[in-house]
């Protein structure tokens, strides 16, 4: 967790000297959970706790660069009386820590210290990200969904959920013992989270532009 907060705050310097005023910190906490062999299709199974912070830029009232880093637990086990899987099945719990770089694509215009015209918004969002799992270095495609709204000036709230795809087949640690062909696409593992994030717009008067005030 230090070195994801040290990065943020270091990307935060890196964009302060551009555009501070439309930059926001914040945290995000929720679920995560897993889906792979065990768990080929159910949302929110077996779902364990999940943190994290964030770093967004707010290029335009529609258009936002987020840095992320989640800390959170995924499990699994498979059971014999819904599918059958060839070979060992042992159960599995494991941390995942994981960073990510994303842009948030709002569906209306947002903008935390505009009328209340511009206070409310869903959005879609899309990156690329590692993550540490189980002592393994793997990347992922994050995706997702999410609403965000601005109760007072400077703050907004959020809901959001977003999936992982990863480049990874073994999360789970099960061995297909099957000479069936493996799909590089289709089989490999992923993990999810869904919560809510708190987030706040930082200050710096001498770079904000009249317009925004």
């Amino acid at each position: 967790m230090r070195n994801i907060v040290f990065t943020l705050l270091l990307a935060s310097l890196v964009f302060s000297t551009q555009a501070q005023e439309r930059n926001e910190i914040g945290f995000l906490a929720g679920t995560s959970y897993y889906m792979g062999d065990y768990n080929p299709s159910q949302q929110f199974y077996q779902p364990g706790p999940a943190v994290g912070v964030l770093f967004r830029n707010n290029l335009s009232d529609f258009y936002s660069i987020r840095l992320s880093g989640l800390y959170g637990i995924i499990k699994g086990s498979h059971n014999p009386d819904k599918f059958y899987l060839p070979g060992v099945t042992p159960a599995f719990s494991t941390s995942v820590f994981e960073f990510e770089a994303v842009i948030e694509i709002g569906f209306l215009p947002y903008n935390t210290e505009i009328s209340s015209h511009r206070k409310f918004s869903p959005y879609a969002l899309a990156g690329f990200g590692a993550a540490s799992i189980s002592g393994s270095f793997i990347p992922h495609i994050p995706f997702g969904l999410g609403v965000k709204y601005s109760p007072a000036n400077r703050w907004t709230v959020g809901l959001e959920w977003r999936l992982h795809k990863t480049f990874n087949d073994n999360i789970d640690g099960y061995t297909n013992v099957s000479d069936e062909p493996r799909s590089i696409i289709h089989n490999n593992d992923w993990f999810a989270y869904a919560g809510f994030l708190v987030s706040f717009r930082l200050v710096n008067k001498g770079a904000i532009c009249p317009a925004y005030e």
